[in-house]
């Protein structure tokens, strides 16, 4: 008999979690009915609708680059309510120092959370971020993560001047696995 309490109290976690996930995601899609990417008010999903915070201006963020020179963007996908999430920001911010002390403005970086701006607000972001120590562009994914097919957080990729992805890592990842990553897709 406990061995069958055992196996129910496991399925009422699993279903509690999924409704859950639904209640804040809202019910996926699949298959060829799924939206295309919103992105910005063009249409672009490689640009990135970004806040006033510790590093970031309002405003847009094209990851491809352009005018800027910069060789290569690498992007942390992240949730505020996630721990690893977290504690990734301070090894993304000791890579970031790293990178610019060998390549200077070569290197740009971005993190863009899932969460939209009706659920997290860009004052509510902006604390968050201050909190948390970022001190890079920050904003709200948006069709992003679907056009790179990114899926779950935090998740870092590099993507090159032209908007290429040519590295990605799930987790988090230590500094230097970081500034490899990057210097992958600048050497």
């Amino acid at each position: 008999m406990q061995r069958r309490e055992f196996v129910a109290g496991v399925g009422s976690v699993g279903v509690i979690a999924s409704a859950g996930g639904i209640l804040w995601r809202g019910l996926p899609s699949f298959g060829d009915g799924a939206p295309a990417p919103s992105g910005d008010e063009d249409g672009d999903p490689l640009e990135v609708e970004t806040v006033d915070a510790k590093g970031s201006t309002a405003g847009t963020f094209d990851v491809r680059g352009g005018d800027d020179g910069a060789e290569a963007t690498a992007i942390m996908f992240f949730t505020t309510g996630c721990g690893q999430c977290q504690a990734q920001i301070p090894r993304l911010a000791e890579a970031r120092e790293r990178l610019a002390t060998r390549h200077g403005d070569a290197v740009r970086f971005l993190s863009v959370t899932y969460q939209s701006p009706e659920r997290l607000p860009s004052e509510t972001l902006r604390e968050w971020w201050t909190d948390h120590s970022g001190e890079w562009a920050v904003g709200y994914e948006d069709g992003l993560a679907a056009a790179y097919g990114v899926v779950g957080f935090p998740v870092t990729i590099v993507v090159d001047s032209e908007g290429e992805k040519d590295w990605e890592e799930n987790g988090v990842l230590s500094p230097r696995r970081v500034v490899g990553g990057v210097e992958s897709v600048i050497e």
